[in-house]
């Protein structure tokens, strides 16, 4: 959620209206599953914020390649520990 809130800060402060439709969430069968989806997830959600970070960068928009490279920290961290949650089981 934080990551959501600062995203639509910037947003905001750019001059566009942040969506306020999140995507469904999804339930797996088992831990297994959802921790498969949460893994596919992130990296979703990482090769986006390269992308963006690198749009960013283009343009001259340190304040948004910042923020996006702090949020990209972060989800490679969840990513990592997802990683390892799924070799535990």
């Amino acid at each position: 959620m934080k990551h959501a809130e600062a995203i639509a800060e910037r947003l905001a402060y750019l001059g566009v209206t942040p969506t306020t439709k999140p995507e469904p969430i999804f339930v797996g069968e088992s831990l297994k599953e959802m921790i498969e989806r949460d893994i596919k997830d992130e990296e979703g959600a990482i090769k986006l914020y390269k992308t963006i970070i690198g749009a960013a960068q283009k343009e001259g928009d340190i304040t948004t390649a910042r923020l996006f490279t702090k949020i990209l920290e972060d989800e490679e961290e969840h990513h990592d520990t997802f990683i390892s949650l799924l070799e535990e089981i």
